[in-house]
C-alpha cells in the first residue's frame, strides 16, 4: 500500500514540476518574441 502512496506522491510532483516547466518555457518564448517585435 506504500508503494501505491508513494508513486502518486512522485506523480504528483512530476506533474508539477511538468507544469511549472511549461508555463516557464512559455514565458520565456513569449518575452523572446516581444522584443524580437521591439527590435524590429
Amino acid at each position: 500500500m506504500s508503494d501505491i502512496e508513494n508513486l502518486g506522491r512522485k506523480g504528483g510532483c512530476f506533474m508539477g514540476f511538468l507544469l511549472f516547466f511549461l508555463t516557464f518555457v512559455v514565458l520565456v518564448v513569449s518575452v523572446y518574441y516581444k522584443n524580437f517585435q521591439l527590435t524590429f
